[in-house]
C-alpha cells in the first residue's frame, strides 16, 4: 500500500551506506538512469561512506569485477547465486555456471564481503519441485561456505496467496511465512550464528520484525519504505541496532515500482526509519552506518 501521508524529505548532510544495490547490472530497456559512473559519483558526493553491491550469478559477478578495477575506493561486493538464478538458469547452462561460481567463492575469499544474495523466493518458483530445488541449493551453499568466516545476505520472499501451490495445498510452503520458517529451520540446522545473517529488503510478515532482531539477525530496510507502507511497517518495531539501509537499485524506488532506482536514494530509507521510529534522521544515519560497518567489517578510506 502506498503512503497516504507525505513523509519528511531526507535531511541534508546525512552519512549513509547502501548495503545492497546492483551496480553495475544489466540495464532495463529504455531507461533514463544516469551512467554507472555518474551514479557512484553522486552517491559519494551526497554523503555515501561505502557502497556494497550484490551479484546474483556469474554474469553480474564478472561485470562487477571489471567495474571494481576503476571504482575500488569504498566499494565492495557480495557474491551470490540468487534463488532466481537457480530457477531461471537454462538447464544446459546450469551445471557450468554453478561450477564456475563455486570455484570463484572458494578461491577468492579475500575479494568479496559476504556470501549473497542467496536464499528462497517462492514468487519466482511457483511449483514444489522448483521450490525444493532452491532449498537444495541454499543448503549446499551453506554447507560449502560455513567455514569461510563470511557473513550471509539473504533473499527471502514468501509466496503471495495467489501464488500458493494448488497441487500441494497442505504443504508448509503454502503459508504467508512459509519461506521465513524454512530459512530459519535451515539456518538452525547448520548452526549459523544470527549475527552473521542479513535479511535483505526485509518485507515481513510484521511480527518477524520483532522476532528476528531478538534472535540477533540484521534487517535491511529498502528505499521503498519511504513511499510504501508494506516495507516501512515490517521494521517499525525493530530496534535501530538491528537495522541497515539499502536501495536494491535499480529496484525499490522510494515512490515508484520498477527498475529505476539509484544508490543515492538510500537516504530515503533513513528518512523512513526516522519517521517510523519517531527519532531524528541523524540518529538513524549514525546507527545504520555503524551497523553496516560492523556487519561487513568494512574499512573506510578517507
Amino acid at each position: 500500500m502506498v503512503n497516504k501521508i507525505r513523509l519528511p524529505e531526507p535531511d541534508e548532510n546525512l552519512k549513509f551506506i547502501d548495503v545492497h544495490c546492483h551496480l553495475p547490472f544489466p540495464r532495463p530497456k529504455n531507461d533514463r538512469l544516469p551512467s554507472d559512473t555518474e551514479q557512484i559519483s553522486t552517491y559519494f558526493k551526497l554523503g555515501g561512506q561505502y557502497l556494497v553491491t550484490s551479484t546474483i550469478d556469474m554474469h553480474t559477478l564478472n561485470k562487477t569485477l571489471l567495474f571494481k578495477k576503476n571504482n575500488n575506493k569504498n566499494f565492495g561486493f557480495t557474491c551470490g547465486f540468487a534463488p532466481q538464478t537457480v530457477t531461471y538458469t537454462p538447464k544446459e547452462k546450469y551445471k557450468e555456471e554453478w561450477s564456475k561460481w563455486i570455484e570463484f567463492i572458494q578461491t577468492n575469499q579475500a575479494e568479496y564481503l559476504a556470501i549473497g544474495e542467496i536464499g528462497l523466493d517462492f514468487h519466482h518458483a511457483k511449483t514444489l519441485d522448483k521450490r525444493m530445488k532452491q532449498v537444495e541449493v541454499f543448503k549446499k551453499i551453506l554447507e560449502l561456505t560455513i567455514d569461510f568466516n563470511k557473513p550471509y545476505v539473504l533473499h527471502v520472499r514468501n509466496a503471495a496467496e495467489h501464488e500458493y501451490d494448488r497441487q500441494n495445498p497442505k504443504h508448509r510452503f503454502n503459508k504467508k511465512d512459509g519461506v521465513n520458517k524454512e530459512i530459519l529451520k535451515i539456518l538452525n540446522d547448520f548452526k549459523i550464528a544470527p549475527k552473521r545473517v542479513m535479511w535483505h529488503c526485509f518485507s515481513g510478515p510484521d511480527d518477524y520484525g520483532r522476532i528476528l532482531p531478538h534472535q540477533g539477525y540484521i534487517l535491511s530496510v529498502p528505499s521503498s519504505a519511504y513511499g510504501f507502507n508494506r516495507w516501512r511497517g515490517a521494521t517499525q518495531n525493530s530496534p535501530l541496532d538491528s537495522l541497515v539501509t539499502e536501495t536494491d537499485s535499480y529496484y525499490q524506488h522510494p515512490y515508484k515500482r520498477g527498475p529505476i532506482n539509484v544508490p543515492a536514494n538510500v537516504r530515503y530509507a533513513i528518512a523512513a526509519i526516522a519517521y517510523s521510529h519517531n527519532v531524528s534522521q541523524k540518529l538513524v544515519s549514525d546507527k545504520t552506518v555503524e551497523n553496516a560497518i560492523r556487519f561487513f567489517n568494512l574499512k573506510i578510506e578517507n
